[in-house]
């Protein structure tokens, strides 16, 4: 069950990328994004309530310009974060997802926002069930700083995360700081 998880994963991460490079005007403008940040958050199932124990979390993304303030993005996101309380107590485990993101992004002066919809698993260390695929959500903002075709872009993320298992319906919310370096192509 968990391989096919990872499969249908990447299946809608390759397609999602897909349906990003094809649509826009011809003259539309793509752009590739590495971010890369400390994320803290909580779990339902832990009853642990806002853990204070960062992890790095990462994400990679492409985006295509369908005006000059507006792009249609794309990619995969890794959120990570730890656990020490509540039923974490002892094991401290890392709490982990691995989405697919489909979302906008508005540029104004020196300042971006991201919103977006996310696919994929959400685990709790590595023992227990194996976690279902499901929807979350995501949001970002930021400043942005242009050096010709390369930008860097800190901010924050905010993310929910499905986080369901065979027997138990449970989400997960992080929120982080971060910081992007990206390059326009055309």
């Amino acid at each position: 069950m968990r391989a096919r998880g990872r499969r249908v994963g990447l299946a809608v991460s390759l397609g999602v990328a897909g349906s990003v490079l094809a649509c826009g005007v011809a003259a539309a403008q793509m752009s590739a994004e590495v971010r890369g940040g400390l994320m803290v958050g909580n779990h339902t199932s832990t009853a642990a309530g806002l853990d204070w124990v960062p992890e790095l979390s990462y994400e990679i993304r492409v985006a295509r310009q369908l005006r000059p303030e507006v792009a249609l993005t794309a990619g995969f996101v890794r959120t990570a974060f730890g656990c020490e309380e509540g039923f974490c107590r002892g094991s401290e485990p890392t709490v982990t997802g691995n989405h697919a993101t489909l979302g906008a992004e508005w540029s104004w002066a020196w300042l971006w926002g991201r919103a977006g919809a996310l696919y994929g698993t959400t685990r709790v260390g590595t023992a227990g069930e194996a976690p279902e695929a499901g929807f979350g959500l995501e949001a970002g903002a930021g400043i942005r700083i242009r050096f010709g075709r390369l930008r860097v872009r800190p901010g924050v993320s905010w993310r929910r995360l499905s986080a369901d298992t065979p027997s138990r319906a449970d989400h997960a919310v992080a929120v982080g700081v971060d910081l992007g370096i990206g390059l326009e192509f055309d």
